[in-house]
Formats: C-alpha cells, structure tokens, sequence
C-alpha cells in the first residue's frame, strides 16, 4: 500500500495559510489541528517501530528428544541457564515427567545487522509410556535435536531405529536433524571412573553418522538437513555449549 508524505511548514499554528501542502486534493478551509497530526505520526512511528522489531527478532521451536537417561533434561538446563550457572551442576537431573518448555535468545548477523531469534526448547520425557505423547509436539517445529548418550552403545540400534520411524511423520518433513552424541558425568566420582575405563568403548559422531545414514534410503536422506555432532560438557562446556547454538543457526539458516 504506497504512502502520501507530506511537507509542511508552520510559522504559526493559529494561521492557516501558512500551511504548505503536497497533497493534490481541492483546498481545504480548515487544517488539521495539532493533536491529529502528532496522534498520525506517533502511529506511523509504532507501526514501524513494530515492523522493526518483528522482522529482526524470529521466533523457532526446538524440539529435544531421545531415549529415557540420556541427558536431555541436563543438556535443556544447560542451554537455558546462564554461562556463569552453566557449570555449577553437580547432581543427576530428574526424569521428566512431560516436558519442559523454555525461551533463550540467539543473535546472528544478516547484512551487518545484527537479528535476535527467540528459540522455544521444548524437552520431552522420554520414557516409553510417554514416547506416544510425542506428535502433540511435532506442529511448528523448526529443529529436532536427538540425543544418544556417548556410553549408550547398546541401544544404539533402538535410537536410530526410533528416529527414524519418527521423521516419516509428514508435521516433521524436511525438518532438520541434530543428533548429539552426548557426554556427561553428572557429577558422580563414581561414575567417572567407571567411564574412563570404558572410554574404548565410547560412541563416535562419525559412527553414529553412519549408522543413521544406514536406516535411511538415499532418496529420503536428501530431503532434509542433518548433522551429528559430539558433545562433552566436562571439559569444556562453554565451548560445546557454543557448538550447540552454532548448529542451531546452521540447520535453521538463522
């Protein structure tokens, strides 16, 4: 819809024909009063001021999945809490009972300007009496992160194999996949040195990659984007945790 802009140059408010206008309309006897002009102004200046703000702040849904145990609560507690926080975990979450639902901020940079995403995490229990509540959260999603944990090689088979099923539903098609091969202690002592004397047996991102190509066809493997890639939020949280965010931008072409 075009604009009229128009000039005016007042001397005095109180006289009229002072009033200088572009408009192509027969002359009027009277000009708009002062309050009416500024009143069309400030919504001009809203209204754009809102079309601003819509179109550099996005909104996406990021949907967490996977088997029971795996980290999915710590790995949404993570990304939603502030770096400081971030590592200061030191117990084994919950199981999630539902899910939780919670809102960070990304912020990229399109054309030198710098855009803010609202990014809704939704993490969804995933016990197997709940893995049927899964589609009521498929509408809208604009990622869905799968989760594997690094010492899980035994369901292995079962994760991709649930994956897979999973993305023939037509809500997620051409969604995109992050798969993370996830490690975490959770604080245990015990569990650490359990682990590091299981650390041959780790799963890698490029056999997990292989594996899930494996369950796809070749034709159905290109009709979406993918990504595995292999966290520890031990050593360097920080830095993974970035990973994490750069993904999402990726996948989502924030």
């Amino acid at each position: 819809m075009g604009m009229i802009n128009s000039k005016a140059k007042y001397k005095n408010l109180s006289n009229t024909s002072n009033i200088k206008c572009n408009y192509r309309f027969p002359t009027i006897s009277h000009a708009p009063s002062s309050a009416s002009l500024c009143k069309r102004k400030t919504n001009h200046i809203d209204f754009s001021e809102f079309y601003n703000k819509q179109r550099l702040c996005m909104k996406k849904k990021v949907l967490i999945l996977g088997l029971d145990g795996v980290g999915k609560t710590d790995l949404f507690t993570r990304l939603t809490c502030d770096r400081k926080q971030s590592s200061k975990f030191k117990s084994l979450p919950h199981p999630t009972i539902g899910y939780n639902v919670e809102t960070i901020k990304l912020y990229s940079r399109h054309f030198c300007r710098r855009r803010c995403h609202k990014i809704t995490l939704w993490d969804c229990g995933g016990q197997s009496s709940l893995r049927s509540l899964w589609p009521y959260h498929f509408s809208n999603t604009s990622l869905l992160v799968w989760l594997i944990n690094v010492h899980d090689r035994s369901r292995l088979d079962t994760n991709l194999l649930l994956l897979s099923q999973i993305l023939t539903n037509r809500l997620l098609y051409r969604i995109p996949v992050l798969i993370v091969v996830y490690q975490n202690f959770f604080g245990s002592q015990n569990q650490k040195i359990l682990d590091e004397n299981n650390n041959e047996n780790l799963l890698t991102n490029l056999e997990v990659a292989f594996r899930f190509l494996a369950t796809l066809t070749t034709s159905r493997a290109s009709t979406f984007k993918w990504q595995v890639i292999s966290v520890n939020l031990n050593d360097n949280a920080n830095e993974d945790l970035k990973k994490i965010r750069e993904s999402f931008k990726e996948l989502m072409e924030l």
